[in-house]
Order: C-alpha cells, then sequence, then structure tokens
C-alpha cells in the first residue's frame, strides 16, 4: 500500500501538470484532485506516522506551485494562461449614442447577430424573437452591455 499511495501522488502531479498545460480538459484536473486525496488516505491509514508525510506533501505541493507561477511569469506566458486584459468600463456609454437609431440587420438575429447603424458594425440581441438579415430595426435599450434592437414595422 505504501508504493500505491507514492505512485498515485507521483501520478497526481504528473495529471495536474497536465491539466495546467491543457486547459478546458478537466479529466486531468479532476483525476489529479482524486488520485491526490487517495494517496493523502492510504498514507494516514497503512504508514506509520502518516500524517507527517500528507503534511510534506501539502509542503511540496506548495513549493511546486509557487515556483511554477514564478516560472510562468519570468517566461511571459501569462498572456496564453492568465487573461490580463479587461472590459472596458463603461461600454453602455459608448451604445447610449445608438438608442433610438435605425439600422439594417447584417446576420440573422436568434436572438444575437450584428446590425449596421451608418456604417458601424454592432453585435446586438433581439430580446427574443427571430429577426432576419436585411431586415429593418431600431436599438431601443440597453441591457447588460448589449444592444436591444426590434424589428421596424412599415409603418415606423
Amino acid at each position: 500500500m505504501v508504493y500505491l499511495a507514492g505512485f498515485l501522488f507521483v501520478l497526481a502531479i504528473a495529471a495536474l501538470v497536465a491539466e495546467m498545460f491543457s486547459p478546458g480538459t478537466e479529466i486531468f484536473g479532476i483525476f489529479g484532485i482524486i488520485a491526490l486525496i487517495v494517496s493523502a488516505v492510504l498514507t494516514v491509514m497503512f504508514v506509520p506516522h502518516g500524517w507527517f508525510i500528507v503534511a510534506g506533501q501539502v509542503v511540496i505541493l506548495g513549493l511546486f506551485l509557487r515556483f511554477f507561477i514564478r516560472q510562468i511569469r519570468k517566461r511571459q506566458l501569462t498572456g496564453r494562461i492568465i487573461l490580463n486584459e479587461t472590459l472596458a468600463e463603461d461600454v453602455t456609454h459608448d451604445l447610449a449614442g445608438f438608442v433610438g437609431k435605425a439600422g439594417v440587420a447584417a446576420t440573422m438575429l436568434r436572438p444575437y447577430g450584428e446590425v449596421e447603424f451608418d456604417g458601424v458594425r454592432l453585435e446586438v440581441s433581439s430580446g427574443g424573437p427571430l429577426i432576419e438579415q436585411g431586415e429593418r430595426v431600431r436599438a431601443v435599450a440597453i441591457r447588460e452591455s448589449k444592444l436591444i434592437v426590434s424589428a421596424v414595422k412599415d409603418g415606423n
């Protein structure tokens, strides 16, 4: 059992490293966490003074994580792994000028799509109903930083 616990610990580390380099594939991360937990439980149950070994493993994992984060920052890989950009704080202020303007649906809105307002193409929402490409629309509101449009009837 001691060898199994050690093997699971090494396998868990490998799975967590694989998860770091292939984000989005949760299977490596899930397997790594489960393997770490099983390794810790086996170590505590079957190894004399197993708590000390588990505490040492936690320290090793902490040092490994600290080293890994430093390497990412040093090699300037943070742009690939960590999002450094933020969204514009006041997007609604920019969109406020479009409320009330008429435009033409550049793509089909189901409910999201693009509308062209006087040569400016924006991603908008119809708020629910389907609007065909080429149909005339009018911007009616801003909701959750998204311009909401509705179809213009022939009389409007």
